[in-house]
């Protein structure tokens, strides 16, 4: 017998670490393959340790400095699958014919539990643009830190409020606890969310070189297969073909963002980004929008410096 020479099950599966690992080490830790046993408690019916569930892994674990689990992700080099809707999509075949059924589990299994678990591959790694190094999985990542810290505070905010909000009359108090929901997320966003905060940071330097950001803004989706549109006749019309249209959603591979500044001191600006539609596709909507807005602001930036030369 012999030693392993790494306890990655390959080179794109180690490159995915050290990605997660350059990024928010600072802050965070990141654990490779951990039992799925460490992470989750058994099903108390469970007497037989032959269970998938006391015999499989999960490739990367992001967790607190105390060792808090907060995200769960798993790599799939060779079936270049993605996890969306809570199912395993394959994009390649494996010889292994029970691997839909294997992430099927973990995937059922850490949704029961309310976890962040996510099935990527190199597609979720790769950089943003060339000066950016952010990736897809970073958005994600973000998104879902973002996520827990809301609920951890939006509770408290609420309560240090509650004079205020009792002492408005009831058709005023949705309005203020909706403001005080909506505070919370952008804060949250901004604390968690690198690809929010590289979003400022960049809006910042281009309102310090050009003075003002008076400037129109505007975005448009795109869908891999494309959605069907919602146009009908009465309302039997409309109904069908908003059905087909939430039907196609959940057959989506690919999502796509233009965001464009027109305008601007260097004219119209925009740029696209495509990602998988990885988790939910509401999720990969508002990621995929953010990262077209951080390279329309980072190709305006550039721009703008030029131009000052």
């Amino acid at each position: 017998m012999a030693v392993r020479k790494s306890v990655f099950g390959s080179k794109g599966e180690e490159r995915g670490f050290r990605s997660i690992e350059h990024t928010w080490d600072e802050e965070y830790r990141v654990f490779p393959q951990l039992p799925f046993s460490w992470l989750f408690e058994p099903d108390p019916g469970w007497r037989d340790t032959a269970n998938l569930f006391f015999k499989t892994s999960i490739d990367y674990v992001l967790c607190t400095k105390a060792g808090r689990p907060l995200l769960a992700i798993d790599f799939d080099g060779l079936g270049r699958g993605f996890d969306r809707d809570g199912q395993y999509i394959q994009v390649e075949e494996t010889r292994d014919p029970h691997r839909k059924l294997k992430f099927d589990f973990k995937l059922r299994y850490a949704k029961k539990n309310d976890f962040p678990y996510y099935v990527v591959a190199s597609e979720e790694f790769r950089r943003l643009d060339k000066e950016i190094e952010l990736t897809a999985m970073d958005g994600i990542i973000g998104a879902v830190l973002a996520g827990i810290d809301f609920e951890e505070h939006i509770e408290s905010l609420v309560e240090e409020n509650r004079e205020a909000i009792d002492n408005l009359p009831p058709d005023e108090q949705y309005e203020y606890t909706q403001d005080l929901v909506l505070q919370q997320e952008v804060m949250s966003d901004l604390d968690h969310n690198l690809v929010t905060q590289r979003v400022l940071e960049f809006r910042e330097q281009i309102q310090a070189i050009s003075g003002s950001w008076s400037w129109r803004e505007e975005h448009r989706h795109y869908e891999e297969p494309e959605l069907p549109n919602l146009e009908g006749r009465g309302v039997l019309g409309s109904l069908k073909g908003a059905t087909a249209r939430l039907a196609a959603m959940s057959e989506v591979e690919r999502v796509g963002c233009v965001f464009t500044l027109s305008d601007t001191p260097v004219g119209e600006v925009s740029d696209i980004v495509w990602i998988r539609n990885v988790g939910s596709y509401s999720q990969s909507l508002t990621l995929v929008r953010k990262f077209a807005e951080l390279l329309a602001c980072n190709k305006l930036l550039r721009l703008l410096r030029k131009r000052a030369e």
